[in-house]
């Protein structure tokens, strides 16, 4: 029979995320003596809903009869409503909370504060953004520190969801202070996850004090098993933040720590991608493709319609390591990103209420367009992510679209908007390389199109015409016709012509 203590013991575990552990201890907690038993359920329940929303729901539905206490009920009801607004049934939930503010009303004032935080987080999942409702005051008035860590947290997502990044990291911040003075009454997961979310905010908000405040608390968390993936996604913002500090050493470093913890095949197609981005950044072209073909081998083995979180961004940026050396592979990656869009990524995500993740994608599509010859398309796809992430100051992701735009359109407008942008960063070898007075957009003829530059390229180093055809995956006939487009366009008639065009212009 189940005692105060093995619950205790439970609930320990599934707070520090080892959730294995906790469960053993809940084996045939529906036996265990009332109203014990009904604690232990909703921990069962809590524990299954980490995982799959549906699972939590057959669990409660199992086990309503047990539930016959005001506080079982009232958990029951909230339970019921977290899970359902999870599995994006808010209608569902919302009758599951009224439910439970019912029993509140008659006479059990305790949960007044966590139905009103889930009655929040519930609004913020509907896209409903009030970081000033009654709802949100209420969840942090609570003298429960863990609950008003959870509440400034979604009060966080609120604002970014209106756009207010700015004040999104404040709330970040905030949270981190009240994690940093109650670490172990604060979930670990949900710590790791604003862990991450500031991370990222402070990194592209140039935010170092943020940074430094999110360490501190990193500092002292205690990983498991359990919450690899929380562990993976803060290594890998801790990276980014060391690249654009200029630490790009310690930024290989810790990618390279973020693929040893990665829960899946898919995070560590994620690693491979950031580190295959940063040693392009870096200049170091033959380190950069060996880490993209790391990630093309390992991503053709990933199911990626069953992922759920934002390891599939690692399509979008795999879409644009790809553009300039394999079209059709770009295009496919990028086409399957967009098709699969966000519909069934887990709901409780910001990346699932923030436009910054529509940039993303725009960005690589404008980057597949451009090197396909589609400069109309690349342009209005890279104007759309420059807006989002101008009017997110999020001055790295600005820096490498004005550069795309600069490339496409060989106007030095947008590359001095690049630098501007990059210059948040001026410790970073995006913006050594953009500072730099003889920087070019791709070291290559102006006036020509991204495919025509890279064609010219490949004609100077040899290849034939059925080479070419493999390398831009493009028939034979097309690559004739676009030959002859790029002679004309420098006025050259033979091949010799062409590579004394090209070393001139590349060595102005």
């Amino acid at each position: 029979m189940g005692t105060d203590n093995e619950l205790e013991r439970a609930r320990e575990y599934v707070l520090a995320g080892h959730y294995g552990l906790a469960v053993d201890l809940l084996i045939d907690c529906e036996d265990w003596p009332a109203p014990l038993n009904e604690r232990a359920l909703l921990l069962r329940a809590e524990i299954a809903l980490r995982r799959d929303p549906v699972s939590a729901l057959e669990l409660l539905a199992r086990v309503n009869d047990l539930f016959v206490s005001p506080e079982g009920r009232f958990g029951y009801f909230l339970a019921s409503g977290k899970a359902y607004a999870q599995s994006r049934n808010p209608g569902a939930a919302a009758d599951m909370f009224a439910a439970a503010a019912a029993i509140v009303a008659d006479g059990y004032p305790a949960g007044a504060h966590v139905l009103a935080y889930q009655r929040a987080r519930l609004a913020w999942l509907q896209q409903q953004f009030d970081p000033n409702s009654p709802d949100i005051a209420l969840a942090l008035a609570s003298d429960d520190p863990s609950l008003r860590f959870e509440a400034l947290a979604v009060r966080a997502w609120m604002h970014a969801g209106l756009g207010h990044f700015g004040a999104q990291l404040a709330d970040l911040v905030a949270a981190m202070a009240v994690a940093n003075e109650n670490l172990y009454v604060c979930d670990v997961r949900s710590v790791g996850r604003v862990l991450h979310s500031l991370f990222r905010s402070a990194l592209e908000l140039g935010d170092v004090s943020a940074t430094e405040a999110g360490e501190r608390v990193y500092a002292r968390i205690l990983w498991t098993a359990d919450t690899s993936e929380e562990h993976f996604l803060v290594l890998r913002a801790l990276a980014w933040n060391a690249f654009l500090g200029g630490q790009s050493a310690r930024a290989q470093w810790l990618f390279r720590d973020s693929k040893e913890v990665a829960p899946s095949d898919a995070w560590k197609v994620m690693a491979h991608v950031d580190r295959s981005f940063v040693a392009r950044l870096n200049g170091n072209d033959a380190w950069a493709t060996d880490e993209l073909f790391e990630a093309h081998a390992l991503a053709r083995t990933v199911s990626w319609s069953d992922t759920r979180s934002e390891e599939r961004q690692a399509l979008s940026m795999l879409a644009i390591l790809f553009a300039p050396v394999d079209m059709a592979q770009a295009q496919h990656y990028v086409s399957t990103y967009i098709r699969m869009g966000l519909d069934n990524v887990d709901a409780s995500l910001g990346i699932t209420q923030d436009r910054r993740a529509e940039g993303y994608s725009l960005y690589a599509m404008g980057r597949v367009q451009q090197m396909l010859g589609n400069a109309a398309s690349a342009r209005k796809a890279l104007d759309q992510a420059y807006e989002i992430f101008v009017d997110a100051e999020y001055h790295f992701r600005a820096a490498l679209v004005a550069e795309a735009i600069a490339d496409l359109t060989q106007d030095q407008a947008w590359m001095e908007k690049a630098r501007q942008h990059a210059g948040h960063f001026p410790k970073s070898a995006l913006y050594g390389y953009l500072a730099s007075p003889s920087a070019k957009t791709e070291g290559s003829p102006a006036g020509l199109s991204p495919f025509h530059r890279k064609l010219a390229s490949a004609l100077c180093e040899g290849l034939d015409v059925p080479e070419l055809s493999r390398r831009f995956s493009r028939s034979e006939f097309t690559i004739r016709r676009e030959i002859q487009a790029l002679y004309d366009a420098l006025d050259v008639s033979s091949l010799a012509q062409l590579r004394a065009r090209f070393e001139h212009q590349t060595a102005v």
